[in-house]
């Protein structure tokens, strides 16, 4: 696949400073969207022809937390994260003076957990494996070995994290590993 076939989402690692400490806030999806209602993710969404990762992550930001454009202070980027035909641009951001609105279409709840939660915390892993399945039509006979060609399984690790009864996982815990290990 290539960079022209992906989808490409911008997504943001949302810090807020409290009287608590830092937190990283995150979003329940709406159970009215058609794609994983009910999941715990970080702000973000699909970048728009002609407009830049950067600006898909504010566009995002300003719809799904009810937020201006002075609230956000992007920190930077994080290396890019490549998913089922998606190319994910992850941004480490600062919001400032959120008062916990969100848009109830998009949004059924946001919460925050301690940044110091996912710092002294070691997420659950699983390892899947994924197959390779291929259609009828597929030249076999283009390939040495045919129909008998020894595919390689993929491995992926799965991370949890769990905190007050929620539970963080798939992309969105991976992205925030990755996150508190580039900060240590």
């Amino acid at each position: 696949m290539g960079e022209k076939e992906a989808h490409h989402s911008a997504v943001a690692i949302t810090l807020l400073e409290t009287t608590e400490g830092e937190m990283v806030l995150f979003e329940i999806r709406s159970e009215k969207l058609a794609h994983q209602p009910g999941d715990i993710c970080c702000p973000g969404g699909m970048v728009d022809e002609g407009e830049t990762p950067e600006q898909a992550v504010i566009r995002e930001m300003t719809e799904e937390l009810l937020v201006t454009r002075d609230q956000i202070r992007i920190l930077g980027p994080m290396d890019m994260v490549y998913g089922a035909n998606m190319m994910i641009h992850p941004y480490v951001c600062q919001l400032k003076d959120y008062e916990g609105a969100f848009n109830k279409d998009e949004v059924s709840e946001v919460f925050c957990v301690p940044i110091s939660f996912f710092r002294e915390t070691t997420p659950e892993i699983h390892e899947v494996k994924w197959r390779v399945e291929l259609g009828e039509d597929f030249p076999f006979e283009k390939i040495h070995g045919g129909r008998d060609y020894s595919w390689r399984e993929r491995k992926d690790r799965i991370l949890f994290y769990e905190y007050e009864g929620r539970v963080i996982w798939g992309l969105t815990a991976k992205l925030i590993k990755a996150f508190v290990d580039l900060t240590r």
